[in-house]
């Protein structure tokens, strides 16, 4: 679980400074990878919700 936490950390600082490198510099590259920075940590979170679930789920089994 802390492994999920460190990622989704580490990915929301970098979408934070990705996109104010592109305000600042108003370059497109920077909105460009910070879009696929948001993408990683959408797919981290759906994999900690979904291993949440689980481990939730392994009860009833």
């Amino acid at each position: 679980m802390a492994l999920f936490r460190l990622a989704f950390l580490i990915l929301a600082a970098g979408f934070g400074l990705s996109m104010g490198l592109h305000v600042l510099t108003g370059q497109a590259v920077w909105r460009q990878r910070a879009m696929q920075i948001l993408k990683w940590g959408v797919v981290v979170a759906l994999c900690f919700f979904g291993l949440i679930i689980l481990r939730r789920a392994a009860v009833f089994i």
